[in-house]
């Protein structure tokens, strides 16, 4: 007999966090999860592509499948621009639209970085309280978001990194997370309540928001800002629980971790520059680093923008450096890790790197380079590893792949410069005044299961999410999925 199923994300909680805390009695519900069955750790994509953490968890597709990996600003092969991954390129394929077309009741609140479905057999609310917002605040039906925010209003916080840096601006963002909780769960539970569902998914959100913003005050006299946002967001998970009742299979998944603010991918555009990868030369690109921020800022402004781009192009500092041919390879954002793409020709609309033995010699030549960078106070070397797309992730790949992914090491704390004999001392500040964040993601991933018979399996995926939910549901996982089922039916609670 097919199971009912609760799904509950917490996106990027620490999960050595949550189970320290669930033995020290600040986290009962865990506590009882963790007393009932041990969590499974799961390996995740966050040293290869750690954006498409959520997609790989919806979709049970490896990231390198689909490509979707940093959602507010990506490149796209055939493009010289990054832009926003649009609501219309994801495929809309996911655990909960399986379970729908398969006749399953579903309701679905809040899962990061998915689209609207206005074709569920059952509910849909996207980013009503969420810390990535990339598409729009919508319901299916079009009226149940309405109503939700008429009844519940919207949540506090609308964006985690607004907040000024002043001490008032950092007390009225973990007010507002505080008072986010509940009200989610109040939320969460009206839509339960709605009717009995085959599955109900959902996530909260304010964990990944409070890590970011509050890991360096975790010492803090006046009590640890992670705890007190865990500790609300562990009653709602329980009354949660609790609602639906025990004849639900429970799964409760922390997505991902989050620890100190380690840094490494903001050096590289310069470090690729010096190594002349560019499209300058090494005058210009000497005379480019050496100017302070403003003084860029000034002569951007008060250059004609006819003359700009010869200018720019000369100090390799082209805005779109995949428009000129002479552009060899470029820095793409990729959350903690780096990665690196070649100007292939063929690929790019301006390529200048011939394919075959020039790009695996130029590939070879940016490993060798990178792995000699260290840090200038201590010799040590600051990469742990590069890897190309090959390596990573076999022969098959979609093409919007980084061709190389640089993984920093974090045991050195914040890596604000580096040096090499070629490419002399780079130092580049960690925080921006756009993104004014503390904690950064860590590699922990966790399932907690409650009312479900798991085997003993020490390590899992998260692609494994999506295929364990179908067949709790008796719906067979379709063969486009890459990840196993861990566990299947009810057992006793």
């Amino acid at each position: 007999m097919p199971a009912r199923v609760l799904f509950i994300g917490l996106d990027a909680a620490e999960s050595t966090l949550l189970e320290q805390w669930a033995e020290t009695g600040d986290l009962p519900t865990f506590k009882r999860l963790i007393d009932t069955a041990p969590g499974i750790r799961l390996d995740n994509p966050l040293e290869t592509l750690p954006g498409a953490i959520w997609p790989e968890i919806t979709t049970g597709r490896a990231c390198h499948r689909d490509a979707l990996y940093f959602h507010p600003r990506q490149l796209h092969t055939g493009e010289i621009a990054m832009r926003p991954v649009a609501a219309e390129e994801i495929d809309p394929r996911t655990f909960y639209t399986v379970a729908s077309d398969a006749g399953r009741r579903v309701a679905v609140v809040d899962l990061p970085q998915v689209p609207l479905v206005r074709t569920l057999n059952g509910v849909h609310v996207t980013e009503w309280g969420l810390h990535d917002r990339n598409f729009e605040i919508g319901s299916y039906p079009r009226g149940l978001i309405a109503e939700l925010q008429l009844r519940y209003g919207g949540h506090p916080i609308g964006s985690c990194d607004e907040h000024g840096g002043t001490s008032e601006g950092y007390d009225r963002l973990l007010a507002g997370l505080m008072a986010g909780v509940p009200r989610k769960t109040e939320l969460l539970l009206d839509v339960l309540g709605k009717e009995q569902w085959d599955l109900f998914a959902c996530a909260y959100g304010e964990s990944h928001c409070v890590g970011h913003q509050f890991w360096s005050r975790r010492d803090s006299p006046s009590g640890d800002p992670l705890r007190e946002v865990y500790r609300r967001i562990d009653a709602g998970v329980g009354a949660l629980i609790d609602a639906a009742g025990p004849e639900t299979a429970v799964l409760v998944l922390a997505s991902h971790g989050m620890g100190e603010y380690i840094g490494g991918p903001q050096l590289l555009p310069e470090v690729l520059v010096r190594l002349g990868m560019g499209s300058g030369n090494g005058l210009a690109v000497e005379l480019r680093s050496r100017l302070p921020g403003g003084a860029r800022t000034l002569l951007r402004r008060a250059v004609p923008a006819q003359l700009r781009r010869p200018l720019q192009a000369r100090a390799a500092s082209l805005p779109r450096p995949l428009s000129s041919s002479a552009t060899r390879a470029i820095t793409l954002e990729n959350n903690r890790c780096g990665a690196i793409r070649l100007n292939l020709r063929g690929r790019e609309p301006f390529g200048g790197v011939d394919r075959g033995a020039d790009a695996t010699a130029l590939l070879d030549e940016l490993r060798q380079e990178l792995l000699r960078l260290e840090q200038p106070a201590t010799g040590e070397p600051i990469v742990k590893s590069v890897t190309t797309a090959a390596e990573a992730f076999g022969d098959e790949y979609h093409p919007d792949v980084p061709d190389l992914i640089v993984v920093f090491r974090t045991d050195l704390g914040p890596l604000e410069s580096c040096r090499s004999s070629r490419i002399g001392t780079v130092e580049v500040p960690l925080h921006k005044p756009h993104l004014p964040r503390v904690g950064d993601h860590t590699i922990e991933s966790r399932l907690w299961t409650l009312g479900v018979p798991v085997p003993p399996v020490p390590v899992g995926n998260v692609l494994d999410i999506a295929p364990t939910v179908l067949s709790l549901l008796d719906v067979a996982p379709p063969d486009w999925l890459d990840g196993r089922a861990i566990a299947t039916g009810l057992a006793p609670r």
